[in-house]
């Protein structure tokens, strides 16, 4: 008797533990993982927060809608802390402990290049809003940039300047990582190559403190425009003490130039500048119908800068959509979108992985965008 009750106690519980898991496993089934890596600690935090708004408010449209054939999207959400090393950990913890079946990854191109050896190891396709031109020419065929990359900003703004400012000569600061010496590079190339002068060149670090030296030195070169490539809290610094001196030469920054960040740091000192821009506000139905949707769910304006997410997750999940959980079926379903009506624009994706090559120029009224010239140049 002693040992029928043991055989039924084993069984029972055997029972309870299959019930136990087998529940597990089937919540986890009615679920797919993604990864999001953003900076929620460091030097980028405040620009972190604003691309978790916007990656959350897809996430919430596209969860309503259904998901994805009935599944719900599952974000895992992991601070980069706004390091490379920081990234690189991140993307380990979403791949090997969240088991994540894809991934947006990082706006900044020095964390996308610190990462790019493992997503492709992992073989994980991977959203990215980093914008360095080299990171989609490496052979890495997981990586799919959802902005405009430097190629095209750079372009765009060598042909702003000599097409409709008229002036020739150029003073040149960028920010010393992968992204700002890359679109600096970019930049002094097709000046040359438009028979504009870059009179003088100066780099920097994200954390610069003082650019005194370097505008006396630009406005001693004769510079007429000073172009800036690089990260928020620089270009609001240097926008603050350029007028300081006097506001000697007229102002065109990359698209950090006019993010909510950024703005918010430069204050009245933004007043009148240009920058190229990934796209302006209100400019199609797509971005009206987000921007009404930000503006009901958080009660603000939101950041030009941090749309990326919000349509690199709904492409990310119309691709899962179509492919099934098949990591190379999906990177496939990715590069075969063409025609993509998205927030920022018309999303056709190239071999190489990149899905946007139009941008704007702005000019900043009362803390605004004003759009003064959409230009395509491609992606070069």
């Amino acid at each position: 008797m002693t040992n029928v009750k043991r055989i039924l106690s084993v069984t029972f519980l055997s029972v309870m533990i299959v019930a136990i898991f087998g529940s597990g496993i089937a919540t986890a089934a009615d679920e797919i993982r993604i990864g999001f890596t953003p900076p929620i600690t460091g030097v980028h935090a405040a620009g972190g927060s604003l691309q978790v708004k916007s990656i959350n408010l897809a996430l919430k449209e596209i969860n309503a809608a259904g998901g994805v054939n009935g599944k719900k999207i599952d974000l895992r959400i992991i601070d980069n802390q706004s390091t490379n090393p920081g990234a690189l950990a991140a993307l380990q913890k979403a791949v090997e402990q969240e088991k994540v079946l894809a991934m947006v990854g990082c706006l900044y191109s020095t964390q996308v290049m610190a990462t790019a050896d493992a997503t492709k190891n992992y073989g994980i396709p991977t959203i990215i809003g980093a914008t360095n031109v080299n990171i989609t020419k490496q052979g890495n065929p997981w990586l799919f940039r959802v902005r405009p990359d430097d190629s095209v900003a750079a372009g765009a703004m060598v042909k702003y300047i000599k097409e409709d400012t008229k002036l020739t000569k150029i003073g040149l600061i960028h920010d010393a990582d992968a992204f700002g010496t890359g679109g600096a590079d970019l930049v002094e190339k097709y000046a040359k190559e438009a028979g504009l002068t870059v009179v003088r060149r100066e780099k920097c670090t994200t954390a610069a403190k003082d650019f005194t030296a370097e505008l006396l030195a630009m406005k001693n070169a004769g510079a007429q425009i000073l172009v800036f490539y690089g990260h928020e809290e620089a270009t609001a610094l240097l926008q603050r003490q350029m007028r300081q001196i006097g506001s000697p030469f007229k102002f065109l920054g990359s698209p950090s130039a006019a993010s909510k960040d950024s703005l918010n740091l430069a204050k009245e000192a933004a007043e009148g500048i240009w920058a190229v821009v990934d796209f302006v506000p209100g400019q199609s139905k797509e971005n009206k119908s987000y921007a009404d949707a930000y503006k009901k769910e958080y009660n603000a304006e939101f950041d030009s800068l941090s749309v990326w997410t919000y349509d690199g997750l709904k492409i990310l999940v119309n691709a899962i959509k179509k492919a099934g959980e098949d990591r190379a079926k999906i990177r496939e379903a990715i590069l075969a979108t063409q025609g993509y009506q998205g927030a920022q624009g018309t999303f056709s994706f190239t071999p190489n992985g990149d899905g946007l090559s139009e941008v704007s120029i702005v000019q900043i009224e009362k803390g605004q965008q004003k759009l003064l010239k959409i230009v395509n140049v491609g992606s070069k």
